[in-house]
């Protein structure tokens, strides 16, 4: 079974009752661990007692006063220090007091239910936001359909409802910079108890309570909301999985040896494509023979880079399975991409799952080595057959996969050398180097060939006057260091909108916070800083992270004409070593890891 949120953080308030209750359930259900929390221990507590009992996921049930900043602090830290991390929040906790009208309510009572519907979604996110950032995550506020349409005496409860869905809108403009999603759902008559208690107290509460079963058209589902978008809201119902057909090649080529293997060369026998179009939403996914695409000259991704893509791998094991790794994080990428670039939005496991089936459909291609793998590249364009400048009326999903060899030829490391220039800039705030584009791409070719002219092999980005370290090449930068206070410190550039997210920058946090041996910070770093360090003697090691390589030592650094030698090599790399060790023991089965799921 695929487990849709398998070992996903998410934090629910509000969780032991009603609509927070389903919320529970459901993310324990796809392999989340949760923690929940509610006022009063003994709903909560069974509901903990119960689901950790059937699984797959797990929770954990926290009492507490959501209406308190102090417990809502402590709510955080306990997720936190129980699991490392948060990937969603969802603010939920709430009260529908008695209708009256507004002349019979107090200042103290609306102010009341201010912070407990309004404030404690305010605080509780808030304290979260620096969890949710490191791991690109998302918020969820539930709030109200009466929150857009009114209600009758229930002036205090819409008025928090909507400053609910008007501060949604803000925060996920705010923190779109950082790829946190902020999304709001607004349920209409949802039969809860809170719902029974008021329906109770209408003068037929049989009749009102039968007419509210009878209203629940979607009754024991969990309505999922639009996801926060780019003006684009085009998520059209996803293909599915289970409508995927397969045309075999008859005439299927001979397996490469994995030691000729160069990358991006090679491809094997099978792709698939996806079509949607505005007409016709989206078309069942087909896997055929390997075959050119038939476009026309005026598609949009030919014309205005209206295309995005992805770039992932598959092992085979010393136990001959086959693993993804960590592939949702890919998806999660490309479905932020797709939305920024105004096309179609898709179910991310679905999609998912459909590419597992390609490999599967083509497993003999994933070399019998360990030192080679089968490189997934999963493709998104616009096709739509006109010079206007505007979204694509029409789009395609399409997979690729090749054999590719090790990245390192001798099988060691070798260090690279960087040309520092600030007069090429790759990516700036409010642009796209967040997302996996090729217009990210296509224009570094240049600099990479200046950089060649210079004596270096790739090119440390810098970005604006006080030329702050970005990335190096196309990988995401790591400084092994001991900083100003004397502690062993490992520095990476933050997410705040011009760093891809990469899959092994993420992974290589994970585990250094994991191991808790050393200072683990997501800061900007200045060149002078970098300098200043390097003078002093402080740095240990500087690396690049990503998919081809899993992590690439740095040796030398050109800047303004002056050679710097960074000390990579000689202090190992032990650290660089260290994680490249434990990334690839995961990837090829020797360790096991529920980031390596398996296809086969």
């Amino acid at each position: 079974m695929s487990l849709r949120y398998h070992n996903k953080v998410a934090i629910v308030t509000g969780g032991s009752k009603g609509i927070g209750r389903g919320i529970v359930r459901v993310f324990v259900e796809n392999g989340a661990k949760v923690v929940f929390c509610a006022r009063g221990g003994a709903a909560g507590g069974a509901l903990e007692e119960e689901l950790n009992r059937t699984g797959p996921g797990s929770c954990k049930f926290i009492s507490c006063d959501i209406s308190k900043e102090e417990d809502i602090k402590r709510l955080i830290a306990a997720t936190v220090e129980l699991h490392g991390h948060i990937d969603c929040l969802v603010n939920n906790a709430g009260w529908h007091p008695p209708h009256k009208p507004t002349d019979d309510t107090t200042a103290e009572e609306f102010r009341d239910l201010l912070n407990l519907n309004l404030v404690s979604y305010f605080l509780a996110s808030k304290h979260a936001l620096p969890s949710l950032r490191q791991r690109q995550g998302n918020i969820i506020n539930v709030s109200s359909l009466v929150g857009t349409i009114g209600q009758k005496d229930a002036a205090p409860y819409v008025a928090t409802k909507g400053a609910i869905i008007s501060m949604t809108k803000a925060m996920a403009v705010d923190e779109s910079r950082y790829n946190v999603r902020v999304n709001c759902i607004s349920p209409g008559n949802v039969l809860t108890p809170l719902w029974e208690e008021l329906a109770g107290q209408t003068p037929d509460a049989a009749a009102a309570i039968k007419m509210g079963e009878n209203a629940q058209a979607l009754h024991g589902r969990l309505v999922q909301a639009l996801p926060f978008s780019f003006g684009s809201l085009r998520f059209a119902s996803s293909f599915k999985a289970a409508d995927l057909t397969i045309e075999r090649n008859p005439a299927c080529k001979p397996k490469p040896e994995p030691s000729s293997l160069v990358f991006g060369k090679q491809f094997s026998d099978h792709m698939l494509t996806i079509n949607w179009s505005d007409k016709d939403g989206w078309e069942a996914p087909q896997i055929k023979p390997f075959q050119n695409l038939s476009l026309h000259p005026a598609s949009s991704a030919l014309h205005y880079s209206i295309e995005l893509f992805e770039g992932m791998k598959a092992f085979r094991g010393v136990d001959n399975h086959i693993r993804l790794f960590r592939p949702m994080l890919n998806m999660e990428r490309m479905h932020r991409s797709a939305d920024r670039s105004c096309l179609p939005l898709f179910d991310k496991a679905e999609l998912l799952e459909c590419i597992r089936k390609l490999v599967e459909v083509d497993q003999e291609w994933v070399p019998y080595s360990q030192d080679a793998s089968l490189y997934i590249r999963p493709t998104f364009i616009g096709i739509e057959p006109s010079l206007g400048v505007s979204r694509a009326g029409k789009a395609m999903i399409f997979v690729i996969v090749g054999p590719v060899g090790p990245y390192f030829a001798t099988g060691s490391f070798n260090p690279v050398s960087l040309l520092a220039d600030p007069a090429f800039v790759r990516a700036w705030q409010g642009g796209v180097g967040a997302y996996k584009m090729g217009g990210n791409y296509g224009p570094t070719i240049a600099v990479q060939n200046e950089a060649v002219k210079r004596g270096c092999q790739q090119v440390l980005w810098l970005y604006g006057e006080k030329e702050e370290i970005t990335e190096v090449g196309t990988m995401n930068l790591f400084i092994y260091w001991t900083n100003e206070k004397g502690e062993r410190e490992l520095v990476t550039p933050p997410l705040d909108g011009i760093i891809l997210p990469g899959v092994t920058r993420q992974s290589l946090l994970d585990l250094a916070r994991g191991w808790g041996e050393f200072k683990v910070t997501e800061r900007n770093m200045v060149m002078k800083e970098l300098l200043s360090a390097l003078d002093a003697g402080r740095v240990l090691e500087v690396f690049g992270a990503g998919t081809a390589c899993v992590v690439c030592p740095v040796g030398s650094l050109l800047y303004k004409g002056k050679t710097y030698q960074i000390p990579t090599m000689q202090n190992g790399p032990d650290l660089a070593k260290r994680f490249h060790k434990e990334l690839t023991d995961i990837q090829y089965g020797q360790k096991p890891s529920d980031w390596a799921p398996l296809v086969v």
